[in-house]
């Protein structure tokens, strides 16, 4: 059995201490931690626990998992809590299988809770559903972290008794159920968190955090490509330093290729937030809510850790996870695609005339949108179609959408949470039409028409990933989207904020494949 010792500043985040030491590593556990009196040459470097994401979803970077780890590594994160509820929506335990496969080689430790809401709501059209007999079966398996976000908080405020037996068998399981809560407060909210959920990421305002905690909560600081809610939140790391953790939540793969968690701690730091505060959120705070086999740099931890030239930007030299150096590797693309395709091809014919009265109003960096109707002055209209992939003889619905800026042709996505339907805005009906049957032809992806080109992105893995490395993905990706900017979109991800134009769980107004929706009084729109 090989010793190795590695010497630096022990950043200590269980007592908040910062001292010169040796660390010991054999087989994989850190076997001793010998602080050093006169610390001399090879002491200026800093030694600390490696970054975790507390809740993300990988299929939103559109890269697998091995390849979502093999870029995370090289900013420090050792592990993640991810959810692959998008693509348990389109191919149920196919695709959870794939996933727990294809992290079984990624270099970092990727755990995942059990979906819980598959499909998002009962009346959206997914490929799959997991029903509370289904989830049994699958919490059996021991492999779960926790039981999903229970994004419908309507059925667990109503007593709805399937949504009462999945989170029966989180209790029995003894795992935590995370929670998915936008905007829910006063007794609703209380029946919620009384009953079993012990986390939120969709706070959007310091009140409605802080009522939460008060709840009993704890709260999931979410910086993603879409929503961000750092900013607004970064003031409760400070009074509430044992109840927050950092996520990404949705996260593209031109983000992570410039950095991960690590930036969240930089950002905190450098705002002013006391340092073991902002490491707790990042470490300590998810490893022990999730019960998460990852070291934070004790005698007897599993030897995870990164070492780092300075406190403030928090980029690693070298990671260490399990006691092994991680190096550099190449994309290595997985054997055996998983998917499910069975829409036709559609004519202009097909698409419905959109209700004028109701028009979603979108924002950038929020998953929320506005509820505008008939005389509200709106411009900048488009119109919104979204239309059911898993079904040979469906019918696309259509509504209208203020604040894209598009002012030619049109673009979509098979990527649009969470039951990842085809999603598409236009100017007009000929260019929306172009896009939907080139994303048929692909099986999924997304793309661009600008009235003369389709720009296009395939997505060969449930219509959410590409068997591409981050550099291909970011390529491709970028060019449709540039495409799409010189033709008028001012928004800044305008594929990730149009692929939640279809989830009807957060408010205001949302056009999944059913119909358009009005999520704050949780009925279609007639």
């Amino acid at each position: 059995m090989t010793t190795v010792k590695i010497s630096g500043r022990v950043v200590d985040v269980v007592k908040r201490e910062i001292y010169p030491a040796d660390v010991f590593v054999s087989d994989g556990v850190i076997a001793d931690i010998v602080p050093v009196a006169a610390a001399g040459a090879g002491y200026d470097r800093y030694i600390m626990p490696g970054f975790v994401d507390s809740h993300c979803h990988i299929e939103s970077s559109m890269l697998v998992p091995s390849e979502f780890a093999r870029n995370a590594v090289q900013h420090g994160t050792v592990a993640t809590v991810s959810d692959p509820h998008e693509i348990a929506n389109v191919c149920g335990w196919t695709g959870i299988d794939f996933m727990l496969d294809d992290a079984a080689r990624s270099v970092i430790k990727i755990f995942f809770t059990l979906p819980s809401c598959v499909p998002s709501v009962p009346f959206d059209k997914s490929g799959a559903e997991i029903d509370a007999a289904a989830t049994a079966a699958l919490m059996s398996r021991g492999c779960f972290v926790g039981l999903s976000e229970m994004m419908n908080s309507v059925g667990v405020v109503n007593d709805d008794a399937e949504v009462y037996a999945k989170l029966n068998v989180a209790r029995k399981a003894g795992v935590p159920v995370d929670g998915h809560a936008p905007g829910l407060r006063g007794e609703p909210l209380r029946k919620y968190v009384g009953a079993g959920i012990s986390t939120d990421h969709e706070c959007t305002s310091i009140g409605e955090a802080e009522e939460k905690i008060r709840c009993g909560m704890k709260i999931q600081i979410r910086e993603g490509s879409s929503a961000k809610s750092f900013d607004e939140l970064l003031p409760l790391v400070k009074r509430y330093p044992d109840r927050v953790m950092f996520c990404t939540d949705d996260y593209k793969a031109f983000d992570l290729k410039q950095g991960h968690i690590n930036r969240l701690v930089a950002r905190a730091v450098a705002a002013g937030v006391p340092l073991f505060d902002a490491l707790g959120a990042a470490t300590l705070n998810p490893i022990e809510h999730y019960s998460l086999p990852v070291g934070v740099l004790r005698k007897g931890d599993s030897a995870d850790f990164i070492i780092t030239e300075n406190l403030t930007d928090f980029v690693p030299t070298a990671v260490y996870i399990d006691g092994r150096l991680i190096t550099e590797t190449p994309f290595s693309p997985v054997a055996a695609e998983v998917n499910n395709f069975s829409a036709r091809p559609i004519t202009e014919s097909d698409i419905p005339a959109a209700n004028a009265s109701h028009i979603i109003g979108v924002h950038p960096d929020t998953l929320f949108t506005d509820h505008l109707t008939c005389g509200t002055g709106v411009g900048d209209v488009a119109k919104i179609v979204c239309y059911n992939r898993y079904s040979n003889d469906s019918h696309p619905v259509s509504a209208y959408v203020r604040g894209f800026g598009l002012k030619r042709g049109a673009f979509g996505s098979t990527v649009g949470h969470d039951s990842h339907n085809i999603t598409v805005v236009g100017c007009d009906d000929a260019s929306i039409v172009k896009v939907v049957n080139a994303i048929i032809e692909m099986k999924g992806g997304a793309a661009f028409f600008d009235g003369e080109r389709v720009y296009a992105m395939p997505l060969a893995i449930a219509g959410l990933m590409a068997n591409a490395s981050i550099e291909t993905v970011i390529e491709a990706y970028s060019a449709v989207s540039d495409k799409i900017r010189q033709n008028g979109c001012t928004l800044p991800s305008p594929f990730m904020t149009l692929s939640f134009m279809s989830l009807p769980v957060i408010p205001a107004l949302k056009i999944p494949a059913s119909g358009l929706f009005d999520v704050e009084r949780f009925e279609f729109v007639k």
